[in-house]
């Protein structure tokens, strides 16, 4: 303990030591306030859109004289709230939607009004805390360790330092500690001051801080393996400066473009503008052949009253969902070649320590793929409930009662994944 507290004092006594850990309390607090102002700001723009959407559905609804009219206005708010560690890893929250309104016309378009994007490896984007374990800390680690022996060598102190430490350990173990520890204080500190304030559950708040752990002492282990070989402090930052690169930057780039180039989809706009053709398309196309084709995927109302008027709702609806038909496999296909260039990302983990960690925290903070493509299944599951809310009031020529509109179904966020397969309707 005695040697630990002597190289606690002699670190802090080095000016660019007492910088670079300057530098990382800064980092890991400002990476981790923009984080929760992000989400506060997320937050609050939720609570005042669903404040919003009730009114305006409301006053839709008011002035609605029909069914068909009803279900047209009353667009629903689905969304996707922060997760309490968002803070920590923006992740999917950054680029992929989070909120969307939708209503009982065709949901494809609506889902994809702008190309949700497919899962790529990010391997610069916004400062939060995740990217600077993930990117940052191997830079911070080397910095502190590299020149560990040679600077002790280029001194002249080395021998003298060897011979008067009992063993090389006393030496050389509290130093290594006293640097690493000075390192997640910087680190940690910060995050533990906002996990409280932000009531972080302590579960949670304790695998972040192993994850941060992990990822400063396997570096450290690397940059130690070479600073006890007999080089100069500059070739040493060197070596360190292109295995970051290689790990960190390069490899995953070439995975991603393999992974890109490997599974291959239409995109979220094209699926969006085809199924809008099939819609625009179907205004041309005689009634009973459209209702016949709906009958198909409905023939609870094979037997309803036949379409005999120039406009009816019942066929408007139906060639609206004929629409989503239309375009289901590809959309299936979509979601499939997301979910599947995400499990190869996975692979990439095992060779890049910062995608290991990002995804490592993406998956604690519920911002990974899978949770943006669990909201894009909650979207599916409640406009079935729309449709499956609508269509018995279109199709079997309900008369209209306001009361009615009083059970329209509301969305609620969830954490659990509905019990829904891709592409189902």
């Amino acid at each position: 303990m005695q040697a630990l507290l002597r190289e606690l004092r002699l670190l802090l006594r080095q000016p660019g030591t007492l910088a670079l850990l300057g530098f990382v309390l800064l980092t890991a607090t400002t990476s981790l306030g923009l984080g929760a102002r992000e989400m506060a700001a997320q937050q609050a723009l939720l609570a005042r859109l669903i404040a919003d959407d009730r009114a305006e559905r409301a006053a839709a609804l008011e002035r609605a004289d029909d069914w068909g009219d009803a279900a047209y206005h009353a667009f629903v708010l689905t969304y996707a709230p922060p997760p309490t560690l968002a803070f920590v890893a923006l992740g999917q929250r950054d680029v992929a939607p989070w909120l969307l309104r939708v209503r009982a016309l065709a949901l494809e378009g609506q889902i994809y009004e702008s190309d949700r994007g497919n899962p790529e490896l990010a391997l610069l984007g916004r400062l939060d805390y995740a990217f600077v374990i993930a990117f940052l800390v191997p830079l911070f680690v080397a910095a502190l360790l590299h020149d560990l022996v040679a600077r002790e060598r280029d001194h002249g102190r080395l021998g003298l330092l060897l011979a008067t430490a009992a063993a090389a350990r006393r030496l050389w173990v509290p130093r290594v500690a006293a640097a690493l520890l000075t390192l997640l204080l910087c680190l940690l500190a910060p995050f533990v001051a906002a996990a409280a304030l932000l009531e972080v559950p302590p579960g949670a708040a304790a695998a972040v801080m192993l994850i941060v752990i992990a990822q400063t002492a396997g570096w450290a282990a690397l940059v130690l393996w070479f600073a006890f070989r007999p080089w100069d402090a500059a070739r040493i930052a060197s070596v360190m400066a292109v295995i970051w690169l290689l790990l960190n930057l390069l490899l995953p780039l070439f995975a991603k473009l393999a992974i890109e180039r490997t599974v291959t989809s239409v995109s979220g706009a094209e699926i969006a503008l085809r199924q809008r053709e099939a819609v625009n398309d179907a205004w041309g196309v005689p009634k009973e052949v459209t209702m016949t084709r709906f009958f198909r995927q409905h023939p609870e109302w094979a037997a309803t009253t036949p379409v005999q008027t120039p406009f009816h709702w019942k066929w408007y609806y139906a060639f609206q969902h004929l629409g989503d038909v239309a375009v289901a496999d590809l959309s299936a296909a979509y979601r499939a070649a997301i979910r599947r260039r995400d499990e190869l990302s996975a692979w990439t983990a095992l060779i890049s320590p910062a995608v290991a960690v990002q995804r490592a925290l993406t998956r604690l903070a519920g911002t990974d793929v899978e949770a943006s493509l669990h909201y894009d299944a909650r979207i599916r599951a409640f406009h079935t409930r729309l449709r499956q809310f609508w269509y018995p009031l279109l199709f079997d020529d309900v008369p209209f009662a306001r009361e009615r509109l009083r059970e329209v179904p509301a969305f609620a966020a969830s954490a659990t994944p509905p019990a829904t397969t891709p592409g189902s309707r």
